[in-house]
């Protein structure tokens, strides 16, 4: 060491850099009282070591998630008992995080999977697949733009509140409004839904499990009216009764990639269990 005795006071700039806050942040903490510098008689606010201290608990406890309110009252009063309720509540927090990140982890694990098995799947087959009971948020609305689809999502998704996953993994569907399409027109729907995966989370309506009449399709939405008639032509054929409204699943769609020929799409029509066995 050289001998130099250390500084009792620092500058707003020289706090700053010290401890990597901003003058701003300085400022905003002596508004609320809880580092309050003296001011020089030129208006200058010095910060003395004991105002260090504060600084130094204040970037450690803001780096554990604390709120500035907590700080205050930590700072008022601290003692030993204080310290342990703090952490304790941090330990519970960060536990709650932990869940809340590996929640996130499976749904990125099933967002994977589900892009990965339509870009190896068949397209244009039409099939009789067997789907598990399947819990939904849904909402109605007659919908005949991509730009009215993409409004109804941001509504859905703010309705069902914080359990639901982020857009870009939760699974998406839309009825098709049938009548519309069979009088030829295209891309037309009558709501949307999300899937939802964590049974804890709200639903208002089931896909129930069961035998669904279905065909994956390549590219832009405008063909899904010729598909839907090929899988109506399809089960009239094969005496196959239908027991719902048709709709699609968006398994690779613009949450994706903006490329719509890579877009890829399941259409399928519930059958009716009594008359499929």
């Amino acid at each position: 060491m050289d001998g130099t005795p250390l500084k009792q006071t620092y500058r707003i700039g020289e706090t700053s850099g010290l401890f990597g806050i901003g003058a701003d942040s300085l400022r905003y903490y002596e508004r609320l009282g809880i580092v309050v510098p003296r001011r020089e008689p030129n208006g200058y606010r010095v910060y003395d070591l004991s105002d260090m201290y504060k600084l130094t608990i204040i970037k450690e406890l803001r780096g554990l998630g604390f709120s500035m309110k907590q700080i205050a009252e930590y700072l008022e009063g601290q003692n030993v008992d204080k310290t342990i309720a703090m952490l304790e509540d941090e330990q519970a927090i960060i536990e709650r995080k932990l869940d809340e990140l590996k929640r996130r982890q499976v749904t990125l694990a099933r967002r994977v999977d589900t892009i990965r098995t339509a870009k190896g799947a068949r397209i244009g087959a039409i099939e009789i697949a067997d789907r598990p009971r399947r819990r939904c948020m849904k909402m109605a609305g007659h919908l005949e733009r991509d730009e009215e689809m993409d409004l109804l999502i941001q509504e859905l998704h703010r309705r069902s509140g914080s359990t639901m996953p982020h857009l870009l993994t939760v699974p998406i569907g839309a009825f098709l409004a049938q009548d519309a399409i069979m009088q030829g027109a295209t891309n037309v729907y009558d709501g949307i839904f999300f899937i939802v995966e964590d049974e804890k989370a709200p639903a208002n309506f089931e896909l129930p499990a069961g035998q669904y009449l279905t065909t994956r399709y390549q590219g832009g939405y405008e063909q899904n009216g010729r598909l839907l008639t090929k899988l109506l032509d399809f089960a009239r054929e094969h005496a196959l009764p239908l027991a719902g409204q048709p709709f699609e699943l968006y398994e690779i769609d613009n949450r994706d990639t903006a490329d719509e020929r890579e877009f890829i799409t399941t259409m399928e029509l519930p059958l009716d269990a009594k008359h499929t066995d």
